[in-house]
């Protein structure tokens, strides 16, 4: 608190965390709410996992464009637009009576998200002074932290003693508070009305990516049906032409120059990507697997999560002397397996009177390893870019985020539907749960021996250098 009242910038530090917070909070608390929503809806719920990842599919083709609009409109106005778009969007998802008006909704909504975070932390880089700028990116960044621990729980209560509407309108104070403090504190930031837009790029890596990512999440409803083939072949097809424009451009929308670096792209876009997807899965697959498979309220399935997320959380202190007592690889490797064992938990349990304590072990666990795997790999990525790359390579590893968050929510679905529909045909069970999460360990541990001996034992061993273009 004391660190917080000595900075100069704790208006605009305010005004991030709070942008951080309601986008964090609005994704932790909707998986909860899934079942109903879909009861409501009269659908399957797995259908439902388009509301998760459509959002999350605008995230990442909305991002390439946000550091543009800052400069080109001025980043109060682009900041408050988008906070006023997030509003009235949240709005329309609560009351949306049907699939697809809520679906839109949800992609607008994710469309304005989009640009909330990354001006808002721009906006707090410009205000901050450099002697400030480490406390302020650390405290500005702490609900990221929150959100996803209490999210859950909140949902759940929500779902259990209220209904799943108040989910989204619970935005519409923060986002009135945040206007109000944007608007008066936020210092007026002209935007340049000659700066140029790779429009080509834009809509082609834009396009491609909601039309791929779409397709692969719509598989869910059968993968003998055309029209989800249909889309990912015409997205692909998109995003190979953006990787072709954006390659050739002088000036394009996306720089590619850090994938130069082959490290870059195992860490970021190969096994580096995939050895998260199973902590990612978890996110998706639990909260319905508690609900559906044995039986938990929406309130216990989101008390539950606490213990995956305070994991994550009581962790992150003790990353870096990890790797310092222990080396980097060795590490990373211990805490991918760490990770997988958890799930085996998962995949073994049976309800009981030990079933809630070995839940909670196992959720704990599952966030330590998620904490060390994340951080480590992200902090690898980041060593291997060199001054040159950084630019680029930042928002190159951010669209792989929000990326690969997309698929690892589309994949988690649609084992879900394909092991249901061979078994019995229904809404999953918990034997559904259990294949599904075991067929995803199986792919981390997979990506885990591939990193084996890619890893460096040392962080410090890791020195920037471009490779011919891939």
């Amino acid at each position: 608190m004391r660190r917080f009242m000595a900075l100069r910038s704790r208006d605009m530090v305010l005004i991030t965390a709070g942008a951080m917070f309601m986008a964090q909070l609005d994704g932790a608390v909707l998986v909860i709410a899934l079942p109903h929503i879909a009861q409501d809806f009269g659908l399957p719920v797995v259908s439902l996992s388009l509301a998760v990842t459509i959002y999350l599919t605008m995230l990442v083709a909305v991002l390439p464009v946000s550091g543009w609009a800052a400069d080109r409109f001025g980043a109060k106005r682009v900041f408050l637009t988008a906070t006023l778009g997030f509003a009235v969007f949240s709005l329309a998802c609560a009351v949306s009576g049907s699939f697809w008006p809520f679906i839109i909704s949800r992609a607008l909504q994710g469309a304005c998200a989009a640009l909330l975070a990354p001006v808002g932390r721009l906006i707090l880089l410009r205000e901050t002074s450099k002697d400030e700028l480490v406390d302020a990116l650390a405290i500005a960044a702490m609900p990221m932290l929150i959100a996803p621990t209490f999210g859950p729980s909140l949902g759940g209560f929500i779902v259990d003693f209220a209904s799943w509407e108040l989910i989204f309108l619970l935005n519409l104070p923060i986002s009135a508070l945040l206007l109000t403090m944007g608007w008066r504190r936020i210092p007026a930031m002209k935007g340049d009305s000659t700066l140029p837009l790779d429009k080509k790029g834009a809509l082609l890596l834009s396009a491609g990516l909601i039309i791929l990512l779409t397709g692969f999440d719509r598989l869910v409803g059968g993968i003998a049906h055309p029209l989800p083939w249909a889309l990912v072949t015409a997205g692909s097809v998109l995003f190979a032409a953006a990787v072709f424009h954006l390659r050739s451009h002088p000036a394009p929308i996306v720089r590619l120059d850090a994938l130069r670096n082959p490290a870059f792209r195992t860490t970021a876009w190969g096994a580096g990507a995939v050895i998260r997807l199973p902590a990612r899965a978890v996110l998706f697959a639990l909260p319905l697997m508690f609900q559906m498979g044995f039986g938990f309220s929406p309130f216990v399935a989101g008390l539950l999560l606490i213990a995956l997320n305070g994991g994550d959380f009581v962790a992150k202190p003790w990353v870096k002397p990890a790797f310092d007592r222990f080396g980097y690889r060795a590490t990373m490797v211990a805490s991918s397996l760490a990770g997988l064992v958890a799930m085996a938990v998962f995949v073994l349990a049976t309800p009981g009177p030990v079933l809630l304590p070995l839940l909670v072990g196992a959720l704990f666990l599952s966030g330590i390893a998620r904490s060390l795997v994340f951080t480590g790999m992200s902090s690898l990525t980041y060593a291997t870019l060199s001054q040159q790359t950084m630019t680029s390579g930042n928002v190159l590893a951010s669209m792989s985020m929000q990326l690969f968050n997309t698929l690892s929510v589309s994949i988690t679905a649609l084992l879900l539907s394909l092991f249901a529909g061979m078994a019995h045909g229904g809404e999953p069970v918990l034997a559904d749960y259990r294949y599904t999460l075991g067929t995803i360990a199986l792919i981390g541990l997979a990506s885990t021996l591939m990193l084996y001996r890619k890893l460096p034992h040392d962080l410090h061993e890791v020195h920037p250098k471009a490779s011919p273009r891939p």
